[in-house]
């Protein structure tokens, strides 16, 4: 078993393209090189000293065992982080990785199955910032409530406090930790207290594994805090790093074998701090990508692990922790992939069941804060396809039968439920959301169900009301060097839904340049503009 001895610490994006093509998710490699242990010569090493054949059946996606080469160990540390709001696997496509019920499966595989003790421990940074969150601010607020809830699931021990999940309002987020279901769950940080939360909010805690007990403790960066700009920060009590962590690291030392510290800084800080203070065995920083490096680097001369998980809970990290002087500790980086595909029914239930019936019930879609289109003619609102379809009849045509014209029923069709109440799924599967006069809600707008005409060319009442009025026409042109030098198709064909999408080689699928002629008079006429919704 570890002691505490230098010798053993070691908008539109949608309207242009390729919603016609199945692409492959955000990584889709496999996963099965473990980390040498701390001080075993840095990650020239491919495989753990000591143990031979892994004793483990947790699962890899190539089928082998995801930590090769390892022992039963006493006890194992699982460490996640910045999930940054995701949920679910890291887009709508085929392949991604990540999810909180894989994260569920893999927990279930090492504790019920492989009867491995693992202490559980996050981050931080639950969700995104609302402010630049698809799905807006109320169901980011949302989004952090389930994240806590399936962290008190999986029966979590620590999670550190994040500047980013404060982004809600620290007094929402206060208010939320102090309704964290369960007696397991803390919220970590050394240098952050507030008053009337301190069975919540603590300096550190203290968990058993097996044998081995293991000390877990967080510093935030005070600035991080104070650039929130929050009053309600007056909620708590910030002191410098310095002046926190070695009084907390000293009480752990006492009565704990193994130490941990999650470090909500900027990496080097991690760094700085895993030198300055090498009581800790293990130290977790930020990341600066979603995917993380495999191995963890070994710092103080191999006697600290410094650990990162990576971004969007696509990955987590798992410490293993040996009675064995020469290699106490080994670390593996776990990739969440299709591997993990257990049932997971308390998991499911709060993230499909619970969380999207909360969507739906709130109203989330229907009161998106919505505002103005202001790239456009003045006043112009939404038509919808069919609209355009008596001038356009050609491109229409064209336009139907894509999958763009039926991106809408896609959702419908999920076997998830409720997804026409995720406003992260909507806003690329509707025209017009997040604009006064968009989608709203399948009673009061179906006339713009799917990504249609406007969702490129922006809202077309006033042409559609003076068709060749040269302002209004002008206002919808739009060439193909436009949209890709705009990143237009970007807004939802993004790194996580369509990692692969190539704008040159896609558009052409889509064009529709000249399908039309214009020789009736009919079409110089205009016609009515069908009324914003709410309107008479």
């Amino acid at each position: 078993m570890p002691h505490h001895t230098p010798s053993l610490r070691p908008l539109a994006a949608v309207g242009l393209t390729a919603a016609l093509l199945a692409y492959v998710g955000c990584t889709s490699s496999t996963e099965t090189t473990a980390t040498p242990p701390a001080g075993s010569g840095g990650s020239t090493q491919t495989a753990p000293k000591a143990g031979g054949d892994s004793k483990s059946g947790a699962k890899a996606e190539s089928g082998k065992s995801a930590f090769p080469g390892w022992p039963t160990p006493a006890a194992a540390i699982l460490i996640s982080g910045e999930q940054l709001g995701y949920l679910e696997p890291c887009g709508c496509t085929q392949g991604q990785l990540g999810g909180l019920l894989r994260r569920y499966d893999l927990v279930d595989t090492l504790t019920a199955k492989e009867k491995w003790p693992l202490v559980r421990v996050d981050l931080g940074s639950l969700i995104k910032d609302p402010a630049a969150a698809r799905g807006g601010p109320d169901q980011t607020k949302i989004k952090l409530n389930v994240a806590l809830k399936a962290l008190a699931e999986m029966k979590y021990n620590a999670l550190a406090l994040s500047p980013e999940d404060l982004k809600v309002g620290v007094d929402e987020a206060v208010g939320q930790f102090l309704n964290l279901p369960g007696d397991t769950l803390k919220v970590v940080a050394a240098n952050v207290t507030a008053a009337g939360l301190e069975s919540k909010i603590v300096p550190s805690v203290r968990a058993k594994a097996g044998p081995v007990a293991v000390g877990v403790t967080a510093v935030v960066d005070p600035e991080r805090l104070k650039a929130l700009k929050d009053p309600a920060l007056d909620l708590l009590t910030v002191k410098p790093v310095d002046e926190s962590l070695p009084a907390v690291l000293a009480d752990l030392e006492k009565d704990t074998q193994t130490q941990v510290l999650l470090v909500q800084a900027s990496p080097e800080t991690a760094k700085a701090l895993a030198a300055k203070y090498p009581g800790f065995d293990v130290v977790v920083a930020t990341a600066t990508s979603p995917d993380p490096p495999k191995d963890a680097e070994a710092l103080n001369g191999g006697k600290t692990l410094l650990v990162t998980v990576g971004q969007k809970g696509k990955y987590v990290g798992v410490v293993g922790i040996f009675d064995d002087p020469k290699s106490p500790y080994r670390y593996q980086r776990v990739m969440l992939g299709t591997q993990y595909n257990g049932p997971a029914k308390p998991m499911k239930t709060v993230i499909e069941d619970e969380y999207r019936q909360t969507l739906k019930d709130q109203g989330i879609v229907e009161n998106f804060p919505r505002h103005d289109f202001i790239d456009g003619v003045r006043g112009a609102t939404f038509v919808g396809a069919e609209t355009c379809k008596s001038c356009h009849p050609n491109t229409f045509a064209r336009w139907a039968g894509s999958k763009h014209a039926h991106a809408f029923e896609s959702l419908e069709k999920d076997p998830k439920p409720n997804t026409i109440f995720d406003a992260e799924c909507v806003t690329c599967h509707t025209t017009g959301f997040e604009y006064t006069s968009g989608w709203k809600s399948p009673t009061a707008t179906a006339f713009l169900k799917g990504n249609q005409c406007e969702n490129c060319h922006g809202p077309a009442s006033k042409h559609v009301e003076q068709p060749d009025n040269g302002e209004f026409r002008a206002a919808l042109h739009l060439t193909a060097e436009q949209a890709d030098k705009n990143r237009l198709c970007l807004r939802c064909h993004d790194e996580d839904n369509s990692p692969h999408f190539d704008f040159a080689k896609y558009y052409g699928q889509i064009v529709h340049k000249g399908l039309d002629e214009y020789k009736d008079p009919k079409v110089h006429q205009g016609l009515p503009a069908r009324p914003a919704p709410g309107g008479k």
